[in-house]
């Protein structure tokens, strides 16, 4: 019933440990897809001296990058339904379980994604769940907070609805998943499990976990190209009324942290699709144009209020542990 697509590139010292959680899972009806991205380590051989489950497939291709990976994961795939799963990330055994569960009982939706853990370099963990939908599992607004919903390794779509979208973007060097996951949900209904189920590892060698300097600016025309392709998506279905109001609040949160650095505010400002611009009012586009610090973010953070007024989900809103299942709570 389920695919599971990890796409591997040199992750040789985690995917033993990624893939284990998915072989113990208490639901077994699924494949794996392994995509193996023209790594330059010894993964392949890793997982077949490992493993010899025949529910595993490897497709190996010549380094393309991730999305292409993915891309080529669901095309290879022979179920509807696609669990994205990242070569360090890890799955609590009840995850595909509740993952089919809620399709049953939500089959045509576009979009499935879980809570989480994010299990941190130094050991620490915390949670990466909706505190407003904690232990809910139904249709909720994918733009109330997309970066709060979604992580790839929580995600699971539904192959009818991807076919209609431009895939995972293979030209970007960051926010290619979320490109998906916006096309996804303008296309069909959003189910969200108020769970923590998946678990992001992070500090794994090989990871883009944070960039500053030329590396932040390297990634500039894959942030520009993510709003003006979700907007061109938006434009053709109108189908959600809180988009408008998602992408100009998360905009204003990259001016933010832009502004204040000429050379990344004009490339930002310069690139973003002249019809999104225009959804800003003259008085916001002088303040970021002229690099009005003070009063730019003094604007910023007065529509960030407004915005909060909403009570929709924040990132990082610390949560109630003891309203959390005690199963779910640590593993």
């Amino acid at each position: 019933m389920i695919s599971v697509v990890i796409p591997l590139y040199n992750k040789a010292h985690t995917i033993v440990n990624t893939l284990s959680t998915v072989i113990n899972q208490i639901y077994t009806d699924f494949e794996i897809v392994i995509v193996d991205d023209g790594s330059t380590d010894n993964g392949v051989n890793t997982i077949v001296q490992h493993f010899s489950d025949p529910r595993i497939r490897i497709i190996n291709q010549p380094n393309a990058g991730v999305s292409a990976a993915r891309n080529r994961g669901v095309q290879e795939s022979i179920y509807q339904y696609i669990a994205f799963l990242d070569a360090d990330d890890e799955w609590h055994p009840d995850y595909l379980s509740i993952m089919a569960k809620t399709i049953l009982q939500y089959p045509n939706a576009a979009l499935y994604c879980s809570g989480g853990i994010v299990h941190n370099a130094d050991g620490s963990e915390n949670y990466r769940i909706a505190k407003k939908y904690i232990n809910y599992i139904g249709v909720i607004n994918f733009f109330e907070n997309p970066f709060q919903f979604a992580h790839t390794s929580g995600t699971v779509i539904n192959k009818f609805f991807f076919k209609k979208t431009s895939g995972s973007p293979a030209n970007m060097k960051c926010l290619e998943d979320f490109a998906l996951f916006v096309q996804l949900a303008l296309l069909g209904d959003f189910i969200y499990i108020g769970l923590p189920i998946s678990k992001y590892i992070g500090g794994v060698p090989g990871q883009i976990t944070a960039a500053s300097g030329e590396k932040l600016f390297s990634f500039l025309p894959s942030i520009n190209l993510y709003y003006n392709l979700i907007y061109q998506k938006w434009k053709e279905s109108h189908n959600n009324n809180i988009f408008k109001h998602y992408i100009k609040y998360d905009i204003r949160h990259r001016f933010k942290g832009y502004v204040k650095q000429e050379k990344y505010n004009d490339y930002f400002l310069r690139n973003l699709d002249t019809s999104l611009i225009k959804d800003f009012t003259a008085f916001e586009l002088y303040l970021y144009r002229h690099r009005k610090v003070k009063a730019a973010i003094l604007w910023i953070n007065l529509t960030k209020v407004i915005w909060r007024l909403h009570k929709y989900p924040i990132v990082g809103e610390k949560v109630n542990i003891h309203q959390i299942p005690i199963k779910y709570q640590k593993w």
